[in-house]
């Protein structure tokens, strides 16, 4: 279930990006020398940032909606058809863009499928120039050492207490609501460092005053 207040309040940019300043910072630059890697790997706890920094990525590559493909790999019935799927389409030029991208979140669920990674790893040391792959995990260990490097690795972390807070402040004051100071301290407490729980947890607030 998607909540409105995530889906709304989805950071568009790199500047919007609350509590990476690391990876932020790595991006712009790769972007800036024109240099973003053909295989990058977002790794990090759940909720800070990863399929959102591969969206804002494809927006700075140029990539449009029908040439951005975003998977979840614990939801396919078949990792092997997956990977096969994007071998025999990576090849083909851009529909309307520039290029292509392809993100697999929660990439670790494919460690259960047998030879799904070494697929995987194959399609990676044939990419073309004008494809890009994204690949998200909160499990990196799960997935195979020659995958690893084949990518160029950031991790996202924990988002600090401050900046949930900064997050939760910025979003109920865009939405006019009034919150009590004592909810916003159970809200940053409860988000664990997830900028999505974080409004979550608003948007369950914000339902129950209404």
């Amino acid at each position: 279930m998607t909540h409105e207040l995530c889906k709304i309040h989805r950071p568009k940019t790199l500047e919007q990006v609350y509590g990476q300043p690391d990876a932020v910072k790595i991006l712009q630059g790769y972007l800036k020398n024109k240099r973003v890697p053909h295989a990058l790997m977002f790794f990090g706890p759940s909720g800070t940032g990863k399929t959102t920094l591969a969206r804002i990525l494809a927006t700075e590559l140029g990539c449009e909606d029908i040439d951005y493909n975003e998977i979840n790999c614990a939801a396919v019935e078949s990792a092997i058809d997956t990977i096969r799927d994007i071998r025999s389409k990576m090849s083909l030029a851009p529909m309307s863009s520039g290029c292509r991208m392809w993100v697999l979140d929660e990439l670790q669920s494919f460690a259960r499928a047998q030879f799904s990674q070494q697929a995987l790893l194959k399609m990676l040391e044939d990419t073309p120039k004008h494809v890009y792959f994204v690949l998200c995990t909160t499990d990196p260990e799960k997935v195979i050492a020659a995958i690893k490097t084949r990518c160029t690795k950031l991790k996202l972390e924990s988002l600090p207490n401050k900046d949930i807070e900064a997050l939760v402040q910025k979003v109920i004051k865009a939405e006019k609501l009034e919150v009590p100071e004592s909810v916003i301290e159970q809200i940053v407490d409860c988000s664990e460092g997830s900028a999505r729980e974080s409004l979550v947890f608003l948007d369950k607030v914000m339902h129950l005053e209404s």
